[in-house]
């Protein structure tokens, strides 16, 4: 991988780690205060669509990157789960429904994940 590349790659997983954090933000405001709703066209499809799109120019660099450079305990399926966790989760953290302890822990997987790519990413 070249390192141009692997600069992108490290760009958009701290960009992916910003966008994690806000998911949990915004589920911590929902929960905090249940009457709030947010506006689907102002505040849920903006960042819905930020997160999808940067998680789409992630996954090929982050699949490309653990073909090519082979680190270990990566693979190809944790990919594939993440960046559908952050499509997901992106939209959830806006639901006054979503359950707590779950939402939480697909959180966690996302941020262990990006850690431990950026902390393998040799640049």
């Amino acid at each position: 991988m070249q390192q141009e590349q692997k600069q992108e790659l490290h760009t958009t997983i701290q960009l992916l780690k910003k966008y994690n954090d806000e998911s949990l933000q915004n589920f911590t405001t929902i929960a905090q205060d249940p009457e709030y709703t947010p506006d689907f066209y102002e505040e849920v499809k903006p960042f819905a669509d930020r997160m999808k799109e940067t998680a789409d120019a992630w996954k090929p660099l982050a699949e490309q990157w653990i073909i090519e450079e082979k680190p270990t305990y990566f693979y190809l399926k944790q990919i594939d789960d993440t960046h559908e966790n952050m499509c997901i989760s992106s939209i959830r953290s806006f639901q006054s429904d979503t359950k707590k302890k779950r939402f939480r822990e697909m959180i966690q997987s996302i941020d262990y994940i990006l850690t431990g790519m950026e902390e393998q990413l040799h640049l």
